[in-house]
């Protein structure tokens, strides 16, 4: 997955405690609902090396991914007139996808990611990887849109949701293998925010003694 893909329209949003999901949890709501069992999730990125403090908070993110069996790839950023832009996410995205294929790692892959420069990897996956069984999903970042291309290269699309993105919001602390890793106080959620695991379940009307549904199907 495109991490910036993914980062941007969270940030867009406003809802900064989004940006501290687990994308293992992402990826098996993915998996779940293509029948498929979650075996990889590789998530490239580009360290702003020239940002310290977004720095910081990226690598408790990336370590956070790791510890929950995230693969993380790591790009960077050089300067451009009078700014920075990264580098490497793209071709990290497209030769993992490809390679992990070939290796016949996955049955079904899901390419998180908006950018039109990704149709050049679904065409080779369809010229490549197709006749070989596989199978490719689009998994499009909350709000945006998929490039008109795959439908003709017959890729189907899955939407991520911001309701999907708060199911995998992480705790407060993550126990990883040299210990605690704390989420950045940036990335708190809102005051009486509840995750939605720990909100109480809503149980169906109980009906009255021969009450039976009426389902009205219009045509």
């Amino acid at each position: 997955m495109d991490g910036f893909n993914l980062y941007h329209p969270i940030k867009e949003s406003g809802q900064n405690h989004l940006k501290w999901a687990c994308l293992w949890k992402l990826g098996e709501m993915l998996a779940t609902g293509e029948n498929c069992r979650l075996v990889k999730v590789v998530f490239c990125t580009a360290m702003p090396l020239h940002l310290p403090e977004s720095l910081a908070r990226h690598q408790l993110f990336n370590a956070a991914q790791i510890a929950r069996g995230v693969d993380v790839i790591k790009g960077h950023h050089v300067p451009v007139g009078d700014g920075y832009s990264e580098k490497q996410s793209d071709i990290n995205v497209a030769l993992s996808l490809i390679c992990d294929g070939e290796d016949d790692i996955y049955d079904v892959a899901f390419l998180l990611s908006a950018d039109s420069d990704q149709i050049a990897t679904a065409r080779f996956f369809r010229k490549r990887l197709a006749p070989k069984g596989k199978a490719l999903f689009a998994a499009i970042p909350p709000d945006k849109t998929v490039p008109v291309e795959y439908k003709s290269l017959g890729v189907p699309k899955r939407q991520i949701s911001f309701v999907m993105m708060e199911r995998c919001v992480m705790p407060a602390q993550v126990q990883g293998k040299a210990g605690l890793i704390n989420r950045p106080s940036e990335y708190e959620p809102p005051q009486g925010w509840v995750h939605p695991a720990d909100r109480p379940k809503v149980r169906p009307p109980k009906l009255k003694a021969g009450t039976r549904w009426k389902t009205v199907a219009k045509g």
